[in-house]
């Protein structure tokens, strides 16, 4: 081994910042943070000492980590809730993620770029020939990071694929989900899905600043205790309007085909994007509607923000639709996803922490757009249930003190904690239950408030379930909810 030793120092400098940068943008999170740098940089030095080896797979990986770096510093290492996001995004969703990275990612980003550089134009000051410390390097570089990285991500995208394939399969021939009676209360049932909603933002729940006026007083059954299946839409949906038993789900026995198969006529409005042959999981459950609206269609439209609120007159035509047959309407509304002042037509906050004030002003909107919805079923003359849920929540990754940034997570209960209520036109009082209800009971929720009993589905009312030890998919397995961190929400200062 030939050393220049005014070099070496300078070269292990340079692979020690890139050992610990690479490690931070493959999002690990090991017991032992310092054993994983350590092993990691010995084999990294090693490897770095074969000109083979250095271009033709430190560099490609390197560049790999440098790409990954802002997924993997704001949600950590690979998961199905991420590959999910990648391939059923589109061309806004993702400008709009690269637009609102928060400001802290960028000089980690530039540091690892310039650092990627200069391990890639500068010779390595020692070289090695010999075959015994080029396997020590090799096994080293298998317990490093890396390791975790990539069999995380082929897990991940495999488990993707899967799910994609039991939906295509599902949903490729006519389901009997053996209707065993149907007695629905009222004529009109109306399905809002909400997107990114935490409980705790809401005054309806108890936040100090009024963020939800008219739902705090509207006549309704408001539920204090409901649990998302999962944190993101792609894995959290699948499992809530399909029966699931946690890590797996039966997309065929799902809530449109229960409303078919009972005579409703069933409707899915949405201003999330439909997008051709690139359809998302839950663009799959729209489709075996009778009739479906997506405001946005994944190709030029999909450029395009629209509001909520502009779903009201398709949701209008709907409702006006005269049929024999009892009607369910699925909106299903972009909400409050990120990015927060996108989505709003004006900021009614007004404070210094941006983020937080268009996040909350997402909750003005909702608020104003459940009171036209109602408005314009009270206008109908005809009795009307409408249900509200929200796929899943946020967690904050800035700590104390710091702007609010809110994203996808699995590791905090707020991921989790979402609203749930039921307003109906029979209702004459405001009810709010504080009692834990797991979502994965939703199509039994659904059978019931439908009056659709079938021998695939129990109905089960509110009242009749007892959860005590809730369990979620955090994108790997299943968690319990208890053992989650809290995330309490940020007060705005007066």
């Amino acid at each position: 081994m030939f050393i220049k030793n005014k070099h070496l120092l300078f070269d292990l400098a340079i692979s020690l910042l890139l050992v610990i940068l690479t490690t931070t943008a493959m999002g690990a999170n090991h017991c032992n943070y310092l054993l994983t740098i350590v092993v990691y940089f010995v084999g990294f030095v090693i490897a770095a000492g074969y000109k083979r080896v250095k271009y033709w797979l430190l560099v490609p990986l390197l560049i790999i980590c440098w790409l990954y770096l802002p997924v993997g510093m704001i949600y950590g290492s690979p998961n199905i809730g991420s590959v999910a996001s990648l391939f059923d995004t589109n061309k806004q969703e993702a400008w709009e993620f690269i637009t609102n990275l928060p400001s802290d990612v960028i000089p980690w980003s530039v540091s690892l770029f310039v650092l990627i550089v200069i391990f890639s134009f500068k010779k390595t000051s020692y070289q090695l020939k010999h075959d015994i410390p080029l396997l020590i390097a090799v096994a080293l570089l298998y317990f490093s990071p890396y390791h975790h990285f990539f069999v995380r991500g082929y897990k991940s995208v495999t488990d993707y694929f899967v799910q994609e394939q039991a939906l295509e399969a599902a949903f490729s021939h006519k389901v009997n989900v053996d209707i065993e009676q149907v007695s629905p209360k009222y004529q009109n049932y109306v399905l809002v899905i909400g997107e990114s909603m935490r409980r705790d933002y809401m005054s309806l729940y108890g936040y100090p600043t009024q963020t939800t006026p008219y739902l705090d007083k509207a006549n309704g059954l408001f539920v204090n205790g409901y649990i998302s299946t999962a944190p993101n839409t792609t894995t959290s949906l699948p499992r809530t309007l399909s029966l699931s038993q946690g890590l797996t789900f039966e997309p065929n026995i799902n809530l449109i085909n229960l409303a078919n198969s009972a005579g409703f006529k069933t409707y899915w409005l949405s201003n999330q994007g439909k997008m051709g042959r690139y359809d998302t999981p839950i663009s799959e459950f729209a489709i075996l509607s009778n009739e479906t609206h997506f405001l946005k269609n994944g190709s030029f439209n999909g450029s395009i923000n629209y509001q909520d609120s502009d779903l009201l007159p398709v949701f209008k035509q709907a409702l006006s639709e005269k049929t024999p047959e009892h009607k369910l309407i699925v909106v299903h509304l972009m909400g409050s996803h990120a990015k927060f002042c996108h989505r709003i037509k004006r900021d009614q906050f007004n404070l210094k922490d941006k983020q937080l004030s268009c996040y909350l002003s997402t909750y003005r909107e909702f608020d104003q757009l459940m009171k036209n919805m109602v408005g314009i079923l009270n206008n109908s003359h005809q009795s009307y249930s409408l249900l509200y849920f929200s796929d899943h929540g946020l967690s904050d990754s800035h700590s104390k003190g710091q702007p609010v940034y809110l994203v996808h997570g699995s590791d905090h209960k707020s991921n989790y904690e979402v609203p749930f209520f039921i307003l109906s036109s029979d209702n004459h009082e405001h009810k709010l239950l504080n009692k834990p209800v797991s979502a994965y009971h939703f199509l039994s929720l659904f059978s019931d408030w439908t009056g659709i009993s079938s021998k695939k589905v129990t109905p089960l009312s509110i009242d009749q379930i007892n959860d005590k030890n809730i369990k979620v998919f955090n994108y790997n397995k299943m968690v319990n909810f208890n053992d989650l961190a809290s995330d309490p929400a940020v007060k705005i200062s007066s």
